[in-house]
């Protein structure tokens, strides 16, 4: 994961732009409203970590970006 954050001025291939799981990961918690994380470094990286060791904590925190995919699902599905 370390590897993942490490920037290097190499040119990026052409065509469609990679997706990785840290992208994935990282646009999933844009939709939490109330917490102000993301994963776009290895800092943040740890932060999730250490959440992660909290067991209450991660059960509430996986639970509240849960509810907001299931809000945003909502949202964009016509009625």
């Amino acid at each position: 994961m370390v590897l993942f954050y490490f920037h290097d001025n190499a040119r990026r291939a052409r065509g469609r732009p990679m997706t990785t799981l840290p992208m994935t990961l990282n646009n999933d918690l844009k939709i939490l409203e109330n917490r102000s994380i993301s994963l776009t470094s290895q800092k943040d990286l740890e932060a999730l970590r250490k959440i992660a060791e909290r067991r209450q904590e991660w059960i509430t925190f996986t639970a509240d970006i849960k509810k907001a995919a299931e809000a945003a699902t909502s949202d964009d599905t016509p009625s």
